[in-house]
């Protein structure tokens, strides 16, 4: 079965968004969602995230799955705001352990900052594969 796919364009990071469903069964998947950062402002919007739950409410969808395919150093993720308000579980792959390492040393973020994945509700490996709907991932 092929997924229906819509993007969404953040302009000011050039990211692109995505929403994936799958039409027979109207169960959907969020894939790098952007929590809007204005950094002259010091301000966070979810103006992005709002336009993605817009979206899914107009076209009557389920979000079964918000994934983030990396951890994104030009925008921080809507994934966990999406997820409490849509109740939906959020996923990465199980490398982001090794980034986030990585991020604690390099930003000082100090010995209460965790570095194994908690942050998301599934750490998927290599090979993993998941049902969106009647669409293998």
């Amino acid at each position: 079965m092929t997924p229906i796919v819509r993007a969404f364009f953040d302009r000011p990071t050039g990211s692109l968004q995505y929403v994936f469903h799958c039409p027979e069964t109207k169960k959907t998947a969020i894939v790098d969602p952007v929590w809007n950062f204005y950094p002259e402002a010091g301000a966070v919007t979810t103006e992005s995230a709002n336009e993605i739950m817009d979206y899914i409410r107009d076209e009557g969808l389920e979000v079964v799955w918000i994934l983030d395919t990396h951890p994104h150093a030009d925008h921080f993720s809507a994934a966990h705001y999406l997820s409490k308000q849509l109740g939906a579980p959020t996923g990465i792959g199980e490398k982001v352990t090794g980034v986030q390492k990585l991020w604690k040393d390099l930003y000082h973020l100090g010995d209460d900052f965790p570095t194994d994945g908690s942050q998301w509700d599934r750490l998927f490996a290599e090979g993993d594969e998941f049902m969106v709907g009647e669409i293998p991932v």
